[in-house]
Protein backbone atom coordinates (compact mmCIF):
# COMPACT_ATOMS: atom_id res chain seq x y z
CA UNK A 1 0.00 0.00 0.00
CA UNK A 2 1.66 3.37 -1.34
CA UNK A 3 0.22 6.83 0.02
CA UNK A 4 0.40 9.56 -3.06
CA UNK A 5 2.58 12.31 -2.33
CA UNK A 6 -0.46 14.67 -1.22
CA UNK A 7 -1.62 12.84 1.25
CA UNK A 8 1.61 11.91 2.36
CA UNK A 9 3.15 15.55 2.79
CA UNK A 10 -0.23 17.78 2.57
CA UNK A 11 0.81 21.52 2.03
CA UNK A 12 0.10 23.05 5.04
CA UNK A 13 2.41 20.37 6.82
CA UNK A 14 5.14 21.04 4.42
CA UNK A 15 4.70 24.67 5.41
CA UNK A 16 4.41 24.15 9.08
CA UNK A 17 7.43 21.44 9.07
CA UNK A 18 9.39 23.79 7.23
CA UNK A 19 8.80 26.36 9.87
CA UNK A 20 9.55 23.50 12.82
CA UNK A 21 12.61 22.15 11.20
CA UNK A 22 14.25 25.64 10.90
CA UNK A 23 12.98 26.98 14.42
CA UNK A 24 14.26 23.95 15.96
CA UNK A 25 17.61 23.67 14.46
CA UNK A 26 17.90 27.69 14.79
CA UNK A 27 17.02 27.28 18.37
CA UNK A 28 19.91 24.48 18.80
CA UNK A 29 22.61 26.16 17.05
CA UNK A 30 21.83 29.10 19.56
CA UNK A 31 22.72 27.18 22.63
CA UNK A 32 25.79 26.65 20.71
CA UNK A 33 26.17 30.10 19.91
CA UNK A 34 25.84 31.00 23.36
CA UNK A 35 29.08 29.19 24.51
CA UNK A 36 31.10 30.62 21.35
CA UNK A 37 30.33 34.20 22.40
CA UNK A 38 31.44 33.04 26.03
CA UNK A 39 34.66 32.62 24.32
CA UNK A 40 34.98 35.48 21.54
CA UNK A 41 33.90 33.60 19.14
CA UNK A 42 30.93 33.15 16.27
CA UNK A 43 29.28 30.49 14.68
CA UNK A 44 31.32 30.84 11.31
CA UNK A 45 34.56 30.16 13.48
CA UNK A 46 32.86 26.98 14.75
CA UNK A 47 31.85 25.67 11.33
CA UNK A 48 35.75 25.71 10.50
CA UNK A 49 36.47 24.14 14.12
CA UNK A 50 33.96 21.43 13.44
CA UNK A 51 35.24 20.22 9.74
CA UNK A 52 39.14 20.89 10.96
CA UNK A 53 38.08 18.20 14.57
CA UNK A 54 36.19 15.78 12.14
CA UNK A 55 39.98 15.91 9.50
CA UNK A 56 42.36 16.47 11.33
CA UNK A 57 45.15 17.54 9.10
CA UNK A 58 42.04 19.37 6.23
CA UNK A 59 43.50 21.79 4.06
CA UNK A 60 41.18 25.06 3.44
CA UNK A 61 39.85 23.33 0.00
CA UNK A 62 38.19 21.14 1.99
CA UNK A 63 36.89 23.56 4.91
CA UNK A 64 35.33 25.13 1.88
CA UNK A 65 33.75 22.07 0.28
CA UNK A 66 32.06 20.91 3.64
CA UNK A 67 30.67 24.11 4.42
CA UNK A 68 30.40 25.52 0.86
CA UNK A 69 32.13 29.14 1.14
CA UNK A 70 33.96 31.14 -0.66
CA UNK A 71 37.93 31.64 0.12
CA UNK A 72 36.89 35.23 0.50
CA UNK A 73 34.69 34.13 3.82
CA UNK A 74 36.96 31.99 5.25
CA UNK A 75 40.35 33.59 5.19
CA UNK A 76 39.29 35.87 8.10
CA UNK A 77 37.92 33.19 10.12
CA UNK A 78 41.24 30.93 9.92
CA UNK A 79 43.57 34.18 10.08
CA UNK A 80 41.46 34.52 13.23
CA UNK A 81 41.46 30.47 14.64
CA UNK A 82 45.55 30.79 13.86
CA UNK A 83 46.04 34.20 15.46
CA UNK A 84 43.90 33.42 18.92
CA UNK A 85 45.92 29.97 19.25
CA UNK A 86 42.65 27.46 18.09
CA UNK A 87 43.84 25.89 15.03
CA UNK A 88 47.72 25.42 13.60
CA UNK A 89 48.58 24.57 10.12
CA UNK A 90 51.10 22.72 9.01
CA UNK A 91 52.97 23.35 5.21
CA UNK A 92 52.69 20.33 3.28
CA UNK A 93 55.87 18.79 2.31
CA UNK A 94 55.13 17.60 -1.57
CA UNK A 95 53.18 21.06 -2.23
CA UNK A 96 54.68 24.13 -0.50
CA UNK A 97 51.40 26.01 -1.46
CA UNK A 98 49.11 23.65 0.48
CA UNK A 99 48.28 24.14 4.21
CA UNK A 100 46.46 21.06 6.59
CA UNK A 101 44.71 22.26 9.68
CA UNK A 102 45.07 21.04 12.92
CA UNK A 103 43.12 21.86 16.00
CA UNK A 104 45.21 23.07 19.21
CA UNK A 105 44.00 22.25 22.89
CA UNK A 106 42.04 25.16 23.00
CA UNK A 107 40.32 24.41 19.54
CA UNK A 108 39.56 20.96 20.75
CA UNK A 109 37.84 22.54 23.87
CA UNK A 110 35.83 25.14 22.42
CA UNK A 111 34.89 22.20 19.56
CA UNK A 112 33.72 20.11 22.42
CA UNK A 113 32.00 23.27 24.87
CA UNK A 114 30.06 23.91 21.84
CA UNK A 115 29.20 20.16 20.71
CA UNK A 116 28.84 19.18 24.58
CA UNK A 117 26.01 22.22 24.74
CA UNK A 118 24.18 21.01 21.67
CA UNK A 119 24.33 17.03 22.82
CA UNK A 120 21.90 18.22 25.24
CA UNK A 121 20.07 20.05 23.56
CA UNK A 122 19.94 17.33 21.11
CA UNK A 123 19.03 14.38 24.24
CA UNK A 124 16.44 16.80 25.72
CA UNK A 125 14.49 16.63 22.48
CA UNK A 126 15.28 13.01 21.56
CA UNK A 127 14.15 12.22 25.45
CA UNK A 128 11.15 14.21 24.79
CA UNK A 129 10.11 13.00 20.88
CA UNK A 130 11.19 9.15 21.99
CA UNK A 131 13.77 6.69 20.59
CA UNK A 132 11.66 5.66 17.65
CA UNK A 133 10.56 9.25 16.72
CA UNK A 134 14.42 10.19 17.24
CA UNK A 135 15.60 7.56 14.90
CA UNK A 136 12.77 8.47 12.15
CA UNK A 137 13.94 12.02 12.37
CA UNK A 138 17.48 10.90 11.39
CA UNK A 139 16.60 9.22 8.62
CA UNK A 140 14.69 11.82 7.45
CA UNK A 141 17.06 14.32 7.78
CA UNK A 142 19.35 12.20 5.70
CA UNK A 143 16.82 11.56 3.08
CA UNK A 144 16.38 15.22 2.59
CA UNK A 145 19.84 15.78 1.58
CA UNK A 146 20.33 16.13 -2.36
CA UNK A 147 23.65 14.92 -4.25
CA UNK A 148 25.27 18.12 -3.13
CA UNK A 149 24.70 17.52 0.88
CA UNK A 150 25.71 14.21 0.49
CA UNK A 151 28.77 15.56 -0.74
CA UNK A 152 29.08 17.95 1.60
CA UNK A 153 28.90 15.23 4.11
CA UNK A 154 31.37 12.64 2.37
CA UNK A 155 34.17 15.56 2.91
CA UNK A 156 34.33 14.42 6.88
CA UNK A 157 32.02 11.11 7.04
CA UNK A 158 33.18 8.91 4.55
CA UNK A 159 30.06 7.55 3.57
CA UNK A 160 29.27 6.77 7.08
CA UNK A 161 25.44 6.90 8.67
CA UNK A 162 24.64 6.88 12.12
CA UNK A 163 20.81 6.50 12.37
CA UNK A 164 20.52 5.06 15.69
CA UNK A 165 19.36 1.58 14.61
CA UNK A 166 22.44 0.03 16.69
CA UNK A 167 21.25 1.31 20.16
CA UNK A 168 18.12 0.14 20.47
CA UNK A 169 16.44 1.00 24.05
Amino acid sequence: MTLDAERLCPEEHAHWLFAVMYLGYNSMLEAGDRYLQSIGLRRPHFRAIYVIQRKPGATVREVLAFLDVTQQSISPVIKTLIAEGYITQKENLKDRRSRHLYLTDKGLAAWKGVIETQRHYLKQAYQKAGFENAKGYAHTAYAMMNEKSQRQLDVIWKDQTFFLDELKP
